[in-house]
């Protein structure tokens, strides 16, 4: 049995492989990979494992991976795959949401630093411009409560749930929104469920925390920006493309935003050439949701255990298409 993986995994993932005897093939590079270095390192593998969600597994893939029976991603978001092509061909798709607290942890310390400007006035102590104390500095960097405010989150399963808690945290009033109401996550987390447009209209802060799919695709867009409070702080750690960064941009620039902060973007690398990097009510860094070590090493290790658990004849912890159904 072979296992080849997109890019390089952490060394605990390997080894879990090797011991149950199972040939582990690497591209050995630390980048996105071309369509050939793909197609050709899936070709004879039984497995697969997406390190990050560049490389996609499409209709043209899976014939070129006759032996596949498992894609396993490192991550939740599976936009790369074709999840209805896999459950035709019998082959497991698993993800590893062993993350989402440390992905909250990231989401509302950017939500803080985008409300408050901390990386900025960080950038202006380390430049040497304060010079002169007195309250225009604090008019400088002037920002917006957190405490004691409403956030609205769009997406509410274990990252939402754990921004959740941590809102509480700030005596936040809760709100969300799912495509399930979840009565009994309500009771726990003193979060009310409410539409969409009542998130919008009623939120301080914004958290999007769903999938990024057909119909969530540019969903916080001109239309739904216009419905939110001028001084709303949008928060994105989910997958860019969710939002319009063209009508993030607008509303940021002409005030009809407060501040936004985003962890990821619509084209990433994001371009130096994007206009929202031009903004001062904006806080941003490079997809580091799972940048911890203990975290990624979790993940890892579950993507190589749920993989040899399907290639030993056994069932998956995480399978994808078993939640879907």
């Amino acid at each position: 049995m072979k296992v080849f993986i997109t890019q390089p995994l952490e060394k605990e993932a390997v080894a879990l492989l090797e011991n149950a005897g199972i040939e582990v093939a690497c591209s050995g590079v630390s980048r996105p990979l071309t369509r050939k270095e793909f197609l050709d390192g899936i070709s004879d593998a039984d497995g697969v494992i997406f390190v990050w969600h560049t490389e996609i597994l499409d209709k043209e893939a899976f014939d070129h991976a006759p032996k596949l029976k498992i894609a396993a991603r490192r991550g939740v978001g599976y936009d790369n795959i074709d999840i209805a092509e896999a459950e035709r061909r019998g082959v497991e798709v698993t993800v590893t949401p062993v993350h989402t607290h440390t992905i909250a942890d990231l989401t509302f310390g950017l939500m803080i630093n985008a409300a408050r400007k901390l990386h900025h006035a960080d950038a202006f102590v380390r430049s040497g411009q304060w010079t002169e104390a007195g309250t225009w500095v604090a008019q400088r960097f002037m920002g917006f409560d957190v405490s004691y405010k409403t956030i609205g989150i769009i997406g509410f399963g274990k990252i939402g749930k754990h921004m959740a808690k941590r809102a509480r945290g700030f005596d936040m009033e809760v709100l969300y929104n799912d495509v399930m109401r979840q009565p009994d996550a309500e009771k726990e987390l003193g979060a009310t469920f409410v539409t969409l447009d009542e998130l919008y209209a009623r939120a301080d802060f914004i958290s999007i925390n769903c999938a990024l799919t057909d119909q969530t695709r540019r969903m916080i867009g001109r239309e739904a920006i216009a419905k939110m409070k001028d001084t709303a702080v949008i928060v994105l750690s989910a997958r860019g493309g969710i939002v319009d960064e063209e009508a993030l941009y607008e509303a940021l620039s002409t005030g009809k935003l407060g501040a936004a902060g985003l962890d990821v973007f619509e084209e990433e690398p994001v371009s130096p050439d994007n206009q929202l990097l031009k903004l001062e009510n904006t806080a941003f860094s490079p997809h580091l949701g799972t940048s911890v070590m203990e975290t990624r090493i979790r993940m890892a290790t579950t993507a190589a255990e749920d993989v040899i658990r399907i290639l030993n004849g056994q069932q998956p912890l995480y399978s994808l298409l078993r939640k879907a159904s």
